[in-house]
């Protein structure tokens, strides 16, 4: 299933993304800030939606350069913004995160950083010298190869999910979210009560929350696929999700997006897939207006 950030790329400079699917699923995107970072002007600067992931965020400038995880939003929220600096980002799939050791010697888990900015205070000397290889490489495609190959190098068991917790996740995943989770825990023998337990304790929030995320990132997929014929079909989203009515519907796609359904289809209509752009050259829907 793909996750989406329709909004990642407003008001940035430089912006260009890609998606690996082998062996893991990221999603690399690279751009800069402005030196006058001025949020009026666009009110989806940075403006992130609940997608259920765990992005890194390499950040430098001349002054500086650090790393942020950003965990899964529960409503949209805008990001902090360092101006005039090179970002570097990777979304994770549902379930991985990027291993790092505390200053207590705690290892940083996804729940700590489930609806949060992190931004990691001291770097031990392998994330120290990936962050300093990355953002000194000489081009996106280049830090992109490190940053696989520093993953291939570690132990899967470093950065993801117990096997459990991962099954979980995938099922919810491929159910596009139209999931019944008592139903699911009968499925894989266990109590809701206990599957509740394993995955709020791994991701930091409820198998229904993730469910609900998937679902309303389904549609979303669904409405950047064609946005004209979704303007057409949002009864069909309601039934196909099992939304109680049009109002539960309109009401949880606000909480996460700020926009009623009608106005993110105009919008993405607006916008849509542009053969100019440099990122993806149209193979992605892109909400950036190109002049």
């Amino acid at each position: 299933m793909r996750f989406h950030q329709p909004f990642f790329c407003e008001g940035l400079q430089n912006y260009t993304c890609r998606e690996t699917e082998s062996p893991y699923q990221l999603f690399f995107s690279e751009f800069s800030t402005a030196a006058l970072i001025d949020r009026s002007k666009n009110p989806f600067f940075l403006k992130c939606i609940p997608d259920g992931c765990v992005t890194v965020i390499f950040i430098q400038s001349d002054r500086y350069r650090t790393i942020e995880l950003l965990g899964t939003t529960f409503s949209a929220k805008q990001l902090i913004a360092y101006p005039d600096s090179l970002y570097f980002c990777v979304r994770l799939p549902p379930g991985m995160l990027l291993p790092y050791t505390r200053t207590s010697g705690k290892a940083l888990q996804t729940k700590d950083i489930a609806g949060t900015e992190m931004f990691l205070p001291r770097l031990n000397q392998g994330m120290e010298q990936l962050a300093r290889d990355l953002l000194s490489a000489p081009c996106f495609e280049k830090r992109m190869q490190l940053f696989c190959a520093y993953l291939n190098s570690l132990d899967r068991k470093s950065f993801m999910v117990k096997e459990n917790v991962a099954e979980i996740i995938d099922r919810i995943c491929q159910s596009g979210g139209n999931v019944n989770i008592h139903e699911l825990a009968r499925q894989i023998c266990y109590s809701e009560r206990q599957l509740s337990r394993l995955f709020s304790e791994a991701l930091g929030y409820p198998p229904k929350l993730f469910a609900r995320i998937v679902r309303f990132q389904h549609i979303v997929g669904s409405i950047l696929k064609n946005p004209l014929e979704a303007q057409s079909a949002v009864s069909r989203f309601i039934e196909d999700a099992n939304y109680s009515d049009q109002a539960h519907f309109q009401r949880e796609f606000k909480e996460f997006t700020t926009l009623t359904p009608r106005e993110f289809m105009k919008l993405a209509e607006m916008k849509g897939y542009h053969a100019r752009c440099e990122s993806c050259g149209g193979r992605q829907h892109c909400m950036r207006t190109l002049a």
